[in-house]
């Protein structure tokens, strides 16, 4: 017995996780049956620093081999965005991690092979929710000019959870009327199986099925009986058997490895025939289950869709729970005896009913399931709202904002698609069309708005999406790709409006306060997302990079040094319970090397742009000008991480002093600390001078600048996003001129200074090395490194660093501090690294 596979199942083939990577399975054609069997993943990526494109499929090993060529007919990634579960036509379940690489994933689950591949097919499959809140945002109001209010605010989600926060849960249901629920107990997935009826004859058989949370964090599952033409409800409750991990955090208690650590209960609570309700030729193709929101009024509903070539008709359906209410004659007469307890009883009531005149494809919740986005086979998608079903069109609200739509946005015109999935940010989303290619569409401006006032809608609606990710640890990468597009086609303050809003919305100021502690801001997460925004922006064609971006990029190394400096110092100074002291630190200041010799020209890239200003003062405050190197020195927070980076400088030097010559340190330790050595002393400026300059400069920001907050916030903000120094700190740059010719040029080599190479920084572009076709810079250790050879490069999908990929197998456990395993998932701009197996994909 076969199921016809039609257009229209609550089954799909395409996932987007919330880590940016997309995994597809094509449909089979008559001409090519066998593609079905194959998993592809991609991604959305910067080509050139300046355009962005979905990257080219690449296939998921292992995925046939495991599925014995069997047609995948669901993929779907857990909440954390890392487990990738595929389930083929026979019901076989696999599960892959994606741990470090975003286009590397492994096997870590499969489930035993079908017998009776048909009875065990998976007609639907969810993963349990995190017991974790939800970000949501709040409409971005306007106040004065171009300033908006923003908020944001938490919603809990419904059970069931995994008691182990960090663990993963998932459930499915079988064509043959079987549960299936896996879970993590230790390292490894359990499965446990349970009947969903006793009564069912061995003909009978389920054909589309939907989970969804109820508010006492059991489970709805709707299904439906083809044989008996009828719609099934069943309210299941997962019963761990293991206390959940105190606080939400720590280690569950461990079980035996032969013991399960759950159980299921199941209880049918509805039963009836099920029709189209307007169009009787119209066949069921969808059922999707949605949570109640946390307003105190929402139900849980089930919307069903019946679909023809003529179009869909989507009825709701809502679950209403209410409880037995007994006479407290009963209550007291329990307390002799056993308490009776207040069952639910659980009320099915049929809403109204929408005729559309397309073809419906695909139907899920949103934004914590107050959206519902209906996806077409004519490659359209419409946001509709949750409570009316009213779909969400493009508008142009100046003075409040809650997404892009509301700024004049909506989604192109696309092409005919078998399947359309949203991007988690729901501002792009990726369509497979019938020759099982994979297309990338994202919003655009509809509405076309000709006054001054359209661009600060459109940058309040992206910071809000982009501050959601940030808080979500989502990827922000099609968030970023729609900004980089706006801001080439609009007028040259549109960049800093989407910059200004951002930090407004993401709660960070550029204007520090006098007892900012250092250490405590470097770690800002917030701090490193607003750079990278920046960066971005900042780029164009070939990595060349505008002052703002040069900033911004020299920040997020700066701060990169101060993170792998903590960890150095602190690997050099412990024991090593192991033994093999000596090699652990001569290793660990051997990686730390190639970052040190960075900071010390970049030092060195100050003071030549220092240098001109010595000898022209004059162009320096021209309007026009952009001197990055004052800049940076006049800006709160460029200048507390050049402090920062020069104190750590003396701190090696101070280290390097106290080690190099020891004479009970092995020969390996000793030519590491006399390679560093080298390195602190190779630049034409002395550190120790230099940062006598930095803090005069910081002690006269702090004293001569404590007027209104409102117009330091806006001198900072002219200076980082605008690359320009206002009148009032005139002043402070004559200072900085005198302070250099008479404390720091005296002891300048001159020659060297001029001549001395600072292109390879990849400031004002990417880095490489000339005339050297093989070799190029490693963005994290800033080393030299060859391509030739195995393919161990890896390359970061939004800023375009190189690196080489580290072996986590060999080095963590011999170098547990080892600074660079805080980037096997991350690169230092905060996107993804992806394996590149072939040299060109690098440039």
């Amino acid at each position: 017995m076969t199921i016809e596979n039609s257009v229209g199942t609550s089954l799909s083939t395409v996932a987007w996780s919330k880590v940016g990577l997309i995994a597809y399975a094509p449909k089979p054609t008559s001409d090519d049956p066998a593609r079905s069997s194959h998993v592809y993943t991609s991604y959305i990526h910067c080509t050139d620093g300046e355009h962005w494109d979905i990257a080219k499929p690449q296939p998921l090993e292992d995925v046939s081999k495991i599925h014995d060529n069997a047609e995948i007919t669901h993929l779907s990634w857990s909440l954390f965005g890392v487990e990738l579960a595929c389930v083929d036509a026979r019901g076989k379940v696999s599960i892959f991690l994606h741990n470090g690489l975003l286009n590397h994933l492994s096997c870590v689950y499969q489930s035993p092979a079908p017998v009776d591949g048909f009875a065990l097919g998976i007609v639907g499959f969810k993963w349990l929710n995190m017991n974790k809140p939800i970000l949501l945002h709040n409409p971005a109001t306007r106040q004065g000019d171009k300033q908006f209010h923003y908020g944001i605010h938490k919603v809990n989600p419904f059970g069931p959870w995994h008691p182990h926060p960090n663990k993963q849960a998932c459930i499915g249901l079988v064509r043959s009327g079987k549960i299936k629920f896996w879970y993590q107990q230790d390292a490894r997935y359990h499965e446990i199986v349970l009947d969903l009826e006793t009564n069912l004859l061995p003909e009978d058989y389920y054909t589309h099925a939907s989970f969804g949370s109820d508010r006492d964090n059991t489970l709805i599952l709707a299904a439906y009986s083809a044989t008996q033409r009828t719609l099934k409800l069943f309210r299941i409750s997962i019963l761990w058997k293991v206390p959940p991990a105190a606080g939400g955090g720590g280690n569950v208690p461990q079980a035996k490895p032969d013991t399960e650590w759950a159980t299921m209960q199941v209880k049918r609570i509805y039963c009836s025939e099920l029709y189209c309700p307007s169009h009787i030729e119209r066949e069921l193709t969808h059922l999707e289950v949605v949570s109640p929101t946390n307003h105190p009024e929402s139900r849980l509903a089930l919307y069903v869709v019946h679909s023809s070539d003529t179009g869909s008709t989507i009825q709701k359906v809502e679950v209403v729970t209410l409880p037995i209410m007994l006479h407290s004659n009963f209550h007291a007469l329990g307390l002799r005896r056993n308490p009776i307890p207040d069952n639910p009883s659980d009320i099915v009531q049929f809403q109204e009913h929408h005729d559309l005149n397309k073809r419906l494809i695909g139907l899920t919740s949103l934004y914590a399931d107050n959206i519902i986005c209906c996806t077409y086979t004519d490659g359209s998608v419409e946001m509709r709202q949750r409570q009316t079903f009213v779909e969400t069109l493009p508008q142009f609200n100046p003075q409040s904002v809650h997404n892009l739509y509301d700024a004049g946005f909506g989604f192109p015109d696309a092409e005919p698609a078998l399947e359309i999935c949203i991007s988690p940010n729901m501002v792009a989303f990726v369509l497979l069309n019938a020759a099982g290619h994979l297309k990338l569409y994202y919003m655009r401006p509809i509405l076309k708005v000709e006054n001054n006032d359209a661009s600060a809608p459109i940058a309040a609606a992206l910071a809000l999406r982009h501050t959601i990710a940030c808080y979500s640890t989502m990827s922000s990468d099609d968030i970023i790709l729609i900004a980089s597009v706006e801001s080439l086609s609009r007028s040259s303050d549109f960049q800093e409006s989407i910059l200004k809003q951002s930090h407004r919305a993401i709660g960070f100021s550029l204007d520090l306060p006098k007892d900012v502690q250092a250490d405590k801001f470097l770690v800002l997460p917030s701090l490193q997302k607003l750079l990278s925004l920046q960066a971005s922006l900042g780029t164009r064609t070939d990595w060349r990079r505008n002052p703002a971006g040069i900033m911004a990029w020299a920040s997020i190394n700066l701060r990169l040094f101060s993170f792998a400096l903590t960890f150095t110092l602190k690997a050099t100074h412990q024991k090593q319970p192991r033994g093999g002291e000596g090699e652990v630190k001569g290793d660990t200041i051997v990686t730390f090397l190639g970052l040190a010799r960075w900071c010390v020209d970049f030092l060195t890239y100050l003071n030549q742009d220092l240098f001109e200003l010595g000898r022209n003062p004059d162009e320096f405050l021209k309007p026009e000008s952009l001197p990055v190197a004052l800049i940076m020195l006049l800006g709160a927070v460029p200048r507390l991480l050049i402090r920062y980076t020069l104190r750590g400088l003396r701190g090696l030097e101070q280290l390097v002093a106290r080690n190099s010559n020891k004479a009970d340190s092995d020969p390996f330790t000793r030519l590491a600390y006399r390679q560093l050595d080298e390195i602190l002393k190779s630049g034409p400026v002395q550190i120790g001078t230099f940062e006598k300059l930095v803090n005069d400069v910081d002690n006269i920001m702090r004293t001569d600048f404590q007027g209104n907050p409102a117009e330091r916030l806006m001198m900072e903000q002219t200076l980082f996003f605008n690359a320009r120094i206002p009148v009032e700190l005139h002043s402070v740059v004559h200072r900085i001129r005198t302070v250099f010719l008479q404390r720091i040029k005296p002891d300048i080599d001159i020659v060297k200074l001029y001549f001395y190479p600072t292109k390879w920084l990849g400031l004002t572009e990417r880095y490489h090395v000339e005339e050297a076709d093989d070799v190029e810079i490693d963005g994290l250790r800033k080393q030299i490194m060859k391509l030739d050879g195995r393919p161990t490069w890896r390359r970061c999908v939004r800023c375009g660093s190189i690196a080489a990929i580290e072996d986590l197998t060999k080095n963590y456990d011999k170098f547990p501090s080892m600074w660079t395993v805080a980037f096997q998932r991350n690169c230092v701009c905060g996107s993804s690294w992806v394996r590149c197996s072939d040299s060109s994909l690098l440039k």
